[in-house]
C-alpha cells in the first residue's frame, strides 16, 4: 500500500464481517484496503502503513477496540487517523467512552450499508481536509522559520527578538562602545579595469572573512558601504572588554587580508580605524530596515580609518587607554577632526 490513495484498515475478529466490509469497499472503488483479525495485528499494520481511515470493532478477544483506539490517539504521529467504531455493543457508556477517546464515529452492528458509506465518505473528507490543513501549517511554519533566519541575518539576535515581541521603535543609547571601520586602500584605482563580477567576488571573499571573524569575536557587523566595512563592539550587548575585542578584531582583519592576497586576482590592503565612546543605535526604516549606529564616536572612527596606513590599525587615545599593556603603540599622531580639536591617535602593534 504505497500509493497516495486513501488507505482503509478493517479491524474485526469475525472473518465474515471483514469479508463483507472489504467487498463493500471494493465495490465502491476503494483500492487500498487492509484487514486485521485482532487489535495487536491492527497496531502492527498501523506501524508499518499509512492509513486514512480505520474501521474498528469494539469487542475482540486479545485487545479490545477501545484499547486499540486509545493507543492510536495517544501517538502524536497517528492521532489524526479517523477511526469509526463498528460494534454490536450498544451500551451508551461504551459509546460515550469511545467518543471521548477520540473516535470520529460509532455505528452499531448489523450496520446499514448506506449509512456506513456516508460515514466513511465523511471521515475520509475530514481526513483529507486535516491533511491539507497540516500541509498548509507546515508551509507557514517553514516560511516563518525562513523569515526568522532572514531577520537574524539582517539584525542582531537581541534586536530581532525585540521586534518579534512587538517593539516598533528601537533606539538605544550606549555609554561606551568601540566602533571599527576598515577600508580597501586605493579601491577605485585597483578596480578601474576589473569586471563587475570580479570586483564583487573579491569584496565578497574579503568581507565574508571579516564576517566570520566578527561572529567568532562577538562583534556586531553594522554594514558595508562600497569597499568600507563597519562594525561595533559592545553593541547591542554591552561588554566590559569591548575595547580589547575591537583591537584584536582590527588586527585579525589585517592578518586575514594578508592571507587572502594570494587568492585574490588583485591583492588588497586595508586601513583600519577605531574609536571608543558613547553611541546611539537603533532600527531605521520600515520595509528595508537596518540596524545602525551613529554619533560622534562613529564619525571619529571613520576619520581615523581615513588617516590610517595600509595594513595598519589607527586607534584613538580613548581606545588606547582601555588596552593597557596588551599592545605597543606608535604615536601619538594628530588626526584632523573637521573643525573640532584634533584627535590624538596611535597605531596598534601586537606585543611580540
Amino acid at each position: 500500500m504505497s500509493t497516495d490513495l486513501p488507505g482503509i484498515l478493517i479491524v474485526d475478529d469475525n472473518e465474515d464481517n471483514r469479508y463483507t466490509l472489504e467487498l463493500m469497499l471494493t465495490s465502491d472503488g476503494h483500492e487500498r484496503i487492509a484487514s486485521a483479525a485482532s487489535g495487536s495485528e491492527a497496531l502492527a499494520l498501523i506501524e508499518k502503513e499509512k492509513f486514512s481511515l480505520v474501521l474498528l470493532d469494539l469487542m475482540m478477544p486479545d485487545l479490545n477496540g477501545d484499547e486499540v483506539l486509545k493507543q492510536i490517539k495517544s501517538d502524536p504521529d497517528k492521532r489524526d487517523i479517523p477511526v469509526v467504531m463498528i460494534s454490536a455493543d450498544t451500551d451508551a457508556e461504551k459509546i460515550s467512552q469511545c467518543i471521548e477517546l477520540g473516535a470520529d464515529d460509532y455505528l452499531p452492528k448489523p450496520f446499514n450499508p448506506t449509512i456506513l458509506r456516508a460515514r466513511i465518505a465523511a471521515a475520509l473528507r475530514r481526513q483529507s481536509l486535516r491533511a491539507l490543513e497540516n500541509e498548509y501549517v507546515g508551509k507557514i511554519e517553514a516560511e516563518k522559520r525562513h523569515s526568522e533566519n532572514l531577520l537574524r541575518n539582517i539584525l542582531p539576535a537581541e534586536i530581532a527578538s525585540r521586534l518579534r515581541n512587538g517593539e516598533s521603535n528601537i533606539a538605544d543609547h550606549f555609554d561606551d562602545a568601540t566602533v571599527v571601520f576598515a577600508d580597501v586602500v586605493g579601491f577605485g584605482k585597483i578596480t578601474a579595469r576589473m569586471k563587475a563580477y570580479e570586483i564583487v567576488g573579491c569584496l565578497n571573499q574579503l568581507f565574508s572573512e571579516f564576517d566570520k571573524l566578527a561572529e567568532d569575536a562577538g562583534i556586531e557587523k553594522i554594514k558595508t558601504i562600497g569597499d568600507t566595512y563597519m562594525a561595533v563592539s559592545g553593541v547591542p550587548t554591552p561588554r566590559g572588554n569591548h575595547v580589547r575585542m575591537a583591537a584584536k578584531f582590527s588586527l585579525d582583519m589585517i592578518a586575514a587580508t594578508t592571507r587572502l592576497r594570494s587568492r585574490l586576482p588583485v591583492p588588497f590592503s586595508i586601513r583600519v580605524g577605531l574609536h571608543s565612546g558613547a553611541v546611539m543605535a537603533g532600527v531605521i526604516g520600515t520595509r528595508k530596515f537596518a540596524y545602525d549606529v551613529w554619533g560622534d564616536t562613529v564619525n571619529i572612527a571613520a576619520r581615523l580609518e581615513a588617516a590610517s596606513a595600509p595594513n595598519r590599525a589607527l586607534a584613538s587615545a580613548a581606545t588606547v587607554k582601555g588596552l593597557g599593556s596588551d599592545y605597543s603603540f606608535d604615536g601619538p599622531h594628530k588626526v584632523d577632526n573637521k573643525g573640532d580639536r584634533p584627535v590624538e591617535a596611535f597605531f596598534l602593534n601586537p606585543r611580540p
